[in-house]
């Protein structure tokens, strides 16, 4: 009797491995049957990204405009001409001016509201809801609303604050020396609110064992976010240091719905440049993809300039105390937590 019963699992274990291949440790070969659910994503990368950056890339090298069908081969002459170009100079030093504006304190607000939000026993999870939301705004529509505050009219939010102080209505956006840190109060905004969801996934990682044998040793206070907390918080705060400047280096929409760039180019970014110059005026989209072809290459360089002191920071931390790198699930948790 158990003879037959063993024929039988025998039979059907080889049926298994006959069909589908299924006795435990062995793999299943994936074959051609997952390509055609990789169509679609391959197709839509290639038309809308791998094609537009590889016709980009040949386009910088020539001197093609979208008014005329003819064009010739300049090879780096575009980036010649991009060296000794006031106007894109100029351009450099506002979107330098506005990732330092933005950037530092976007991170030194972010992080104290991460550091005052881990604190919470209550209501923690609405709190991290409601800073969360300015990341996930459409950035064009609140750059519409951020220019119905700081209008030149008088009872614009912006007008009617300073009012209270005596201080007469303001033209904010027509003025070169207000229009840009307005740009910038938006981006400040939003970034906020990633860099407080950043480094509140890095507060939730960091061992609880930590803290309390600091506490044991005496370490409280100001010393204990100096000696524990901001070090091992430093994986986190190179990415979102890194992350961020990349982010403002592309600035374009801001600019465009608040100021188009004036008055007096004095909110023209590097990216609204290149759009100047590739889409209104003479049309040279040649040296507008120059100009972003420099700009990838910029870009490039701070991500692996990034990459490489992340794990030079996570190198330095013992593995217990090492925080994982974020990534979106470890952002969902901690929105969450």
């Amino acid at each position: 009797m158990r003879d037959g019963t063993e024929r039988r699992g025998r039979s059907r274990v080889a049926d298994r491995a006959w069909r589908g291949r299924g006795v435990e440790g062995t793999t299943r070969a994936p074959g051609w049957r997952p390509l055609p659910l990789l169509v679609p994503a391959l197709l839509w990368l290639t038309v809308f990204t791998v094609g537009p950056a590889v016709v980009s890339a040949i386009a910088a090298g020539t001197d093609k405009t979208l008014i005329s069908p003819d064009f010739h081969w300049v090879g780096l002459d575009n980036a010649d001409t991009a060296v000794h170009d006031p106007s894109l100079s100029h351009a450099v030093r506002n979107t330098l001016l506005y990732c330092v504006i933005t950037v530092i304190p976007a991170v030194v607000i972010g992080l104290g509201l991460a550091l005052a939000a881990s604190r919470l026993s209550r209501g923690r999870t609405a709190i991290a809801f409601a800073l969360f939301l300015p990341a996930s705004a459409n950035l064009v529509a609140m750059s519409v609303v951020f220019a119905y505050m700081f209008n030149d009219q008088p009872g614009s939010l912006a007008n009617t604050v300073i009012g209270w102080f005596g201080a007469a209505p303001k033209d904010w956006l027509g003025d070169t020396s207000t229009a840009l840190p307005v740009v910038a109060l938006v981006g400040l905004w939003r970034l906020t609110s990633f860099i407080f969801v950043v480094y509140l996934a890095g507060l939730t990682s960091i061992p609880t064992s930590v803290y309390e044998a600091a506490a044991v040793d005496g370490v409280r206070g100001w010393a204990r976010l100096r000696r524990i907390t901001l070090p091992l918080l430093t994986p986190s705060t190179v990415f979102v240091v890194v992350f961020s400047t990349i982010l403002t280096l592309q600035t374009f929409e801001t600019v465009s719905v608040l100021t188009q760039g004036g008055p007096l180019d004095s909110s023209t970014t590097l990216v609204y440049y290149m759009y100047q110059v590739g889409f209104t005026g003479s049309f040279r989209i040649g040296y507008a993809s120059m100009l972003a072809l420099l700009m990838f290459v910029v870009i490039a360089l701070l991500g692996m300039g990034g990459a490489l002191l992340g794990r030079r920071a996570r190198r330095r931390l013992s593995p217990d105390e090492t925080v994982s790198d974020v990534d979106p699930m470890r952002l969902e948790r901690a929105v969450a937590a």
